[in-house]
């Protein structure tokens, strides 16, 4: 506690208080271990005592220090001089270190006490909390606010403080400010006080400052203007106001819906705005009764809308007086007496919007309906050839060499099967935010030279030349090597696939600021300006029907931006328009900024699989459960060749007898099966004791391959989450690996 503001008797108590500690604790240390550090103990002493009582006791303490050090411990003892030209440079530097002590203790104090009286002299309420919410600075008004007492919120939590305001909106943005390290502003009926306040939080990392204002007063006002304004609003006639010339002052939403002009286009236009040329001396006799004081009751006449259509309405006008009774405007009701119009344009126009979002429906099924199409295509196309030579495999009619064929094309069309499953899982990934970034540092410039040599072929075939300029400077980014090439090989593919022969595609990769841009335009077909807003869409194509020139599904340009952006970068496209190129820039952040990374594998064992050498599962024994029999026999050949026993269940009950009965040292299960599924199964088997098997590793192999079913399995028990198809070797490893464990 600091007692700057007590009486210097105190201070300079405390003062010599602290000299005297220091020289006993300088005997006890000589005493004991035999140290001869004349000044060890009285800096602190010297600190202590200025900051408790600042520069004139510091400076007390440094004196009566040095007075006894001199006359006792220095030579020659027992006087006050001093004979040796290394104590005298102590000595002076002992002091020297106690005034300047002294002397920063005393600015600290007084900028303490400076900011003390700023805030004291705060007409609002202002508080300071530590990370703990523990009250550390409060002026004046705060404590009037909190109706306590200085020394009882001191160091106190404001939730002990006012637990009236726990579980409160206040609560709930102090928090938010603390754990997002952003401010908070709102405003907030204080409990207890019953009155408005306006409050900020502003965080840092020693805590969270707290400013409130009294806005009663502005909460008054607000009220009455918001239920005069409310009146207005919500009336079914036009209101508006005028001044006595006629200007129009202000103008109500249902004005805005009779006469068409919003608000901001009538309020300070004449009148006239919304009266017939050949009716302007109506206005003329109106005023003139209002100039009079006079009232013009149910007034039917004609007005004009915005769109020029006539208007019947009964008009009633009231002259408007300020505070000393002058008449300086009127305030004019208009009610159209052609609802049932009304009502039929109103009904005309929501079949309109109708129509409009049927259109956009349609439309958005019919490229639904295309893209199923080509995706039809697409899958069926490798499964006519692995059906076709599955079945001439069954009748066992082909020689050694048609048979070493029929397996080359199945293996080759069901790999491309699974990578199409793949490419649609990506698209899937993107979409919900959960594409899996391998990360790494990346030299771009290999990135977009393995980019264009990939797409050079092409390039030479069709005659399209192909310019490079590199920034041989550029630094790495972090990012992920096989997407950034797959963004720059499909903005190239995109660029030479556009790009008539004999024209020209350029690549660049230059610095911009402090990030990394790398362009790539093309002298090709341009995109027309209505359709450049739509470029990065999905399945959108500036041609799309049947005899476009160019193929694909539209997906090319979507998964650029995606990718881009989970990289912490941009992507921009720009084209002069049709016929004339177009140029695509993205922009990356340098190493260690920018990059969002969403595993698709959360929550699954990380397991080394060799890629060299036969896996071998001689004296494991594995149990292996599905419903699927095909699937049993087919795992368990696997298995078997690679020498493990297997035995098998088709459910869970008779997976969970055979388990119980002889745990095996790897299980295999599918997770959809009739009765119990999977989940069940590993959850009564992880229930077991370890000497059970409630311990045995477990794999989930199934069809369902989204990111929920992997976190599922895992939370679930399960050990790993495969995917069906399984590759034979790959699964051979991960049991040999599991069983290992």
């Amino acid at each position: 506690m600091r007692l700057h503001a007590s009486s210097p008797l105190l201070r300079y108590g405390v003062a010599v208080v602290c000299a005297a500690l220091a020289i006993g604790a300088r005997v006890v240390i000589a005493i004991m271990w035999g140290l001869d550090f004349t000044y060890l103990t009285a800096y602190p002493a010297v600190l202590l005592s200025a900051w408790v009582g600042g520069f004139g006791p510091g400076l007390l303490t440094t004196v009566l220090y040095a007075l006894y050090a001199v006359y006792r411990w220095l030579a020659p003892v027992g006087t006050f001089n001093l004979a040796g030209l290394g104590d005298q440079i102590a000595l002076g530097g002992f002091l020297f270190m106690g005034v300047a002590i002294s002397a920063l203790n005393e600015i600290l104090q007084r900028r303490e006490r400076y900011v003390q009286n700023v805030l004291e002299g705060v007409t609002d309420a202002f508080a300071v909390f530590d990370r703990k919410w523990r009250f550390r600075v409060v002026n004046e008004p705060m404590l009037r606010l909190t109706r306590r007492r200085r020394r009882e919120i001191r160091r106190r939590p404001i939730w002990q403080v006012s637990p009236e305001l726990v579980g409160t909106e206040f609560e709930a943005h102090a928090r938010r400010a603390l754990v997002t390290g952003q401010p908070e502003r709102f405003e907030f009926l204080y409990p207890g006080l019953g009155a408005w306040a306006e409050i900020h939080f502003y965080p840092s990392r020693a805590g969270v400052a707290m400013y409130v204002r009294d806005i009663a007063a502005k909460k008054q006002i607000e009220q009455m203007s918001s239920r005069l304004a409310a009146i207005v609003e919500s009336s079914d006639d036009a209101i508006v106001s005028k001044d006595v010339n006629g200007v129009i002052q202000s103008w109500n939403e249902a004005a805005e819906r009779m006469f068409g002009w919003t608000a901001e286009e009538a309020v300070g236009r004449h009148i006239t705005l919304i009266i017939p040329t050949d009716r302007h001396h109506e206005e003329d006799r109106v005023l003139g009764r209002i100039r009079n004081g006079l009232k013009v009751d149910h007034f039917e006449t004609v007005r004009v809308r915005k769109d020029g259509r006539l208007l019947d309405v009964s008009l009633t006008v009231s002259p408007i007086r300020d505070a000393n009774g002058r008449i300086v405007g009127a305030s004019k009701i208009a009610r159209d007496i052609t609802a049932q119009k009304q009502s039929e344009r109103d009904l005309a126009r929501m079949l309109a919007r109708e129509q409009a979002a049927r259109a956009d429906a349609e439309a958005a099924n019919r490229a639904k309906d295309d893209f199923l199409t080509t995706l039809s295509h697409e899958l069926r196309t490798p499964l006519n050839a692995v059906y076709g030579w599955a079945a001439m495999l069954q009748k066992g009619q082909l020689d050694a060499a048609t048979l070493q064929k029929a397996i080359d094309a199945i293996m080759r069309n069901a790999n491309a099967q699974v990578q199409l499953i793949d490419d649609l899982l990506d698209v899937s990934r993107i979409a919900t935010g959960k594409l899996r970034l391998d990360l790494q540092s990346v030299n771009l410039q290999a990135v977009i030279d393995a980019a264009v040599e990939a797409v050079r072929p092409a390039a030479m075939a069709k005659g399209v030349h192909l310019d490079l300029s590199m920034d041989a400077t550029a630094p790495p980014v972090s990012g992920d090597a096989n997407r950034l090439q797959q963004v720059v090989w499909n903005l190239l593919s995109n660029a030479v696939k556009f790009t008539p022969s004999g024209g020209r595609v350029g690549v660049s990769l230059r610095r911009v600021d402090s990030h990394l841009a790398v362009s790539v335009s093309d002298t090709g077909a341009g995109i027309a300006p209505d359709f450049l807003p739509h470029v990065f869409e999905r399945f959108r194509q500036a041609d799309s029907s049947s005899t476009r020139t160019h193929g694909g599904l539209g997906l090319g340009l979507t998964l650029v931006k995606q990718l881009v952006e989970l990289h912490g970068g941009t992507v921009m496209a720009e084209s002069p328009g049709t016929g004339r190129g177009a140029t695509f820039t993205i922009t990356l952040p340098p190493q260690g900024t920018g990059v969002r990374m969403f595993p698709d594998r959360s929550g699954d064992s990380v397991l080394a699989l060799p890629t060299t050498g036969a896996m071998t599962l001689k004296d494991m024994r594995v149990l292996v459960i599905d419903d699927d029999i095909d699937g049993v026999s087919l795992l368990s050949i696997i298995l078997e060749q690679a020498g493990a026993s297997v035995q098998t269940a088709q459910s869970a009950a008779e997976a969970f007898a055979r388990f119980t009965a002889a745990p095996p040292d790897v299980l295999i299960s599918d997770i959809e099966m009739p009765g119990e599924d999977g989940y069940a199964l590993i959850g009564r088997i992880r229930a077991l004791e370890p000497e059970r098997g409630g311990r045995v590793p477990a794999i989930a192999l199934t069809a369902y391959g989204r990111r929920e079913d992997r976190l599922r399995a895992i939370a679930a028990g399960f050990s790993m989450h495969v995917p069906k198809p399984v590759d034979p070797t790959e699964l051979v490893t991960l049991v040999a690996s599991l069983a290992r464990r």
